[in-house]
């Protein structure tokens, strides 16, 4: 017969852990790594013409693939650099920056993920997975953190399926035929973060780099990335999970903006598009850091899921791979979407000096610029007149100006960093 006062101890031992371990692995297990599907849902709803618009982009990257697969295998050869801007957007009216449960991170933490970024997608993350080794790559895509913009507002949370728009009008985007945007705050719900994905079109003079329609044009102030501060980056105070505490979030989000879907295609056994990714039942949904093996069933074909992708749900730890058909498909996006084919057209200029360019001149409405600094190093720009009196005020990195309240006339349009200055001028009709 068991000792009655050692059952009991035993209950009260079990009661306590349920108590204090349950509601943390709870929180853990209700978290949803990203509100991409749900994001898209919310558009389509509002736009049903995307279904379609979507149908004809999928079949844009296929035959795009197709015609350059050759060149394509290649082309991670050639890296690219993606310029990023990371906005702050914070509720800490005092300005103090770093510490748990604070919104405004420290510069290290966002570095920290910019590290990560650059380690995910030149495979050097680290981790060795089952399919690490025979099918991760480096995608030859980088990234560069040009400078971290902190916007106080009182708001304490954001939707990340309806608030884009807010957060840009907080944080207003820098352009995003330029940079990478990545709005960081405290997001509501369950939610860890969601993308914009990039919009395909055929890409002409008048839409490379541009918006094609006033919906376009508003999906262009958006166009970027949401993070909740608590997963964003790695080694800080700041971040609360055990389970999404590597920086993983961003670099799935990332490759949503870079055109990946989910590997279980959104449905069940569905597809991502990408053959090198094995087929499966649904996302890897699962607090186990020890990356336990998961099989799935489509079909009549019995696979092990590619739990390493990080375009799975994966915890971080299990995190390691992009395929070689991930990448290909990640260079077709960037050379059919207008806004990321611009992005890449200015990575790849190696000049050390200050560039610009301003047209149409002369102008009537509005005056676009094509700027190029040396590292992605911020410029400022002003305008005077003939008399030298300025009269655009100095302002950071636009690339356009509207000059219909401005009388007839020659005009210099004054750019600048720490050590180039270029003035062009303009002739305003």
């Amino acid at each position: 017969m068991k000792n009655p006062s050692s059952n009991f101890w035993l209950a009260l031992f079990l009661f306590l852990c349920k108590i204090t371990l349950s509601p943390a692995q709870d929180n853990e297990s209700h978290l949803i790594r990203c509100a991409g599907t749900e994001l898209d849902s919310f558009r389509l709803a509002k736009k049903p013409s995307l279904r379609n618009s979507r149908m004809e982009a999928e079949e844009a990257i296929r035959q795009y693939i197709q015609q350059n697969r050759s060149n394509l295998r290649t082309a991670a050869n050639e890296i690219i650099t993606i310029p990023v801007v990371v906005h702050v957007v914070h509720g800490r009216e005092d300005g103090t920056i770093g510490g748990p449960g604070n919104a405004n991170i420290t510069q290290a933490q966002v570095q920290s993920q910019i590290d990560v970024l650059n380690e995910d997608y030149g495979n050097t993350s680290g981790y060795k997975g089952f399919y690490t080794d025979s099918l991760g790559v480096d995608t030859g895509i980088r990234f560069k953190l040009v400078t971290v913009v902190r916007t106080y507002n009182a708001k304490a949370q954001f939707s990340p399926i309806t608030d884009a728009d807010e957060l840009a009008s907080i944080s207003p985007a820098w352009f995003t035929n330029r940079y990478l945007n990545i709005w960081v705050c405290k997001l509501v719900d369950r939610y860890l973060g969601t993308s914009q994905f990039p919009v395909v079109t055929q890409i002409t003079n008048r839409t490379a780099g541009l918006s094609t329609s006033e919906d376009e044009e508003k999906d262009a102030l958006t166009d970027g990335v949401i993070i909740d501060f608590r997963y964003f980056g790695r080694n800080s105070d700041a971040i609360t999970s055990r389970i999404y505490n590597l920086g993983r979030t961003t670099t799935h989000e990332v490759g949503h903006w870079l055109g990946l879907i989910h590997i279980w295609g959104d449905r069940t056994c569905g597809t991502d598009y990408c053959e090198d990714t094995p087929t499966a039942n649904a996302k890897n949904e699962t607090t186990d850091a020890t990356c336990t093996p998961v099989f799935s069933e489509c079909r009549g074909v019995r696979t092990r899921n590619m739990i390493e992708n990080y375009m799975d749900y994966s915890p971080d730890a299990c995190m390691s791979v992009f395929t070689g058909d991930q990448t290909e498909r990640m260079y077709a996006v960037l050379a059919l979407s207008p806004r990321r084919a611009k992005l890449v057209e200015f990575s790849k200029i190696t000049s050390d000096k200050l560039l610009v360019e301003l047209y149409p001149n002369p102008v009537q409405q509005t005056l676009y610029t094509t700027i190029f600094t040396p590292d992605f190093e911020v410029f400022k720009v002003s305008v005077f007149n003939q008399r030298g009196q300025k009269v655009v005020s100095e302002t950071i990195n636009p690339t356009f100006l509207n000059v219909q309240n401005l009388p007839s006339g020659l005009y210099y349009y004054k750019v600048s960093t720490s050590n180039q200055t270029l003035t062009k001028s303009f002739v305003v009709r």
